[in-house]
């Protein structure tokens, strides 16, 4: 039988098929599947910075009326501000529900008060921490550089207060994404999450207004991640973990062709269940048997930019090829 045991981030797991952060990710039950399913690691659902933030000015009001009447009452507090408690029992619950590695999440836009949170998160017991940074530029008066250089604040701030491994979750939205790729490998992270989705409303023209709606990703929106993967692979320390658009086993093992160490999963899971990690787990092992694999180190990264015959496919001579080929 195939060995599927893989590492991320230092962490042994014994497959590289990871529940993403996701509605699945919220409750110990469904980690006790996806563990009994296949899954190697389990990403937990995202706390937010703006939760953070409206829990410590909640406390900070408290604390102000208890001041009215107690000019002491503030001596009385911890020195640390106290965040969303459920999100930390969660950590606990998760911790001790299975046996693979358990990685929170914390998503957010700027450096903040928010970022201190990470280490009562670490002290919780989780094996790892994934910072999903989503930031708009629509400040026209904050420049490309301005929010690179605050991207790569935001991993100081939270490498600053843990020791467990970070994963870094990003858009591919960058002038020069392997530039921005390279400095956030030197500034510390371990990992890479290529990448979040870049979710946008829509208009309701019934009521006027702006809607919002979730929309489960598509297989055709893999390329992007499978790319850049394949372009990185092998040209930074931090490891790279595949995310959006993998539904079924041959996208699993064109991600790890690629260089990938993990595959995070979640709109599949949602559609098909979390017992489809078994499937997607028995498509890869079938397919290393018929390839006379023995383990998944054998190919990862084998068709990546650095080992392709052809390495200029993964830039703009696949773009001129095919644009050429349609105009005949």
């Amino acid at each position: 039988m195939a060995d599927l045991s893989t590492t991320y981030m230092g962490l042994k797991l014994p497959t590289p098929l990871v529940l993403a952060s996701s509605s699945l990710s919220n409750r110990v039950e469904n980690f006790q599947a996806a563990e009994a399913s296949g899954a190697g690691a389990v990403v937990l659902r995202s706390l937010f910075e703006e939760q953070i933030e409206a829990a410590n000015t909640e406390l900070e009001e408290q604390v102000a009326k208890m001041s009215e009447a107690h000019l002491e009452a503030r001596t009385y507090l911890p020195p640390q501000r106290v965040g969303p408690q459920e999100y930390l029992r969660l950590v606990e619950r998760a911790k001790k529900s299975v046996r693979i590695p358990i990685i929170a999440s914390l998503n957010c836009a700027a450096p903040g008060s928010w970022s201190d949170y990470a280490r009562q998160i670490q002290d919780a017991g989780a094996d790892a921490l994934e910072v999903n940074i989503y930031a708009v530029g629509a400040d026209a008066r904050v420049s490309g550089d301005d929010l690179e250089r605050q991207y790569l604040e935001v991993v100081e701030s939270v490498r600053n207060v843990v020791k467990v491994p970070i994963a870094l979750k990003v858009s591919p939205f960058f002038t020069s994404f392997a530039n921005m790729a390279s400095r956030f490998d030197r500034a510390g992270v371990n990992a890479l999450v290529l990448f979040n989705r870049f979710l946008q409303p829509d208009i309701d023209l019934d009521r006027m207004a702006l809607q919002s709606s979730m929309q489960l990703s598509h297989p055709s929106e893999m390329l992007l991640s499978l790319r850049w993967i394949a372009i990185l692979h092998g040209r930074v320390k931090a490891d790279l973990a595949a995310s959006t658009g993998v539904h079924d086993a041959p996208g699993v093992v064109k991600q790890l062709l690629a260089g990938a160490q993990v595959v995070q999963l979640a709109a599949t899971l949602v559609k098909n269940g979390i017992s489809h990690l078994a499937s997607l787990r028995g498509g890869l092992e079938e397919w290393m048997e018929r390839g006379r694999y023995s383990r998944v180190e054998d190919f990862r990264g084998t068709l990546s930019q650095k080992q392709a015959k052809d390495p200029r496919a993964f830039e703009r001579a696949q773009y001129v090829h095919l644009i050429l080929s349609q105009n005949g």
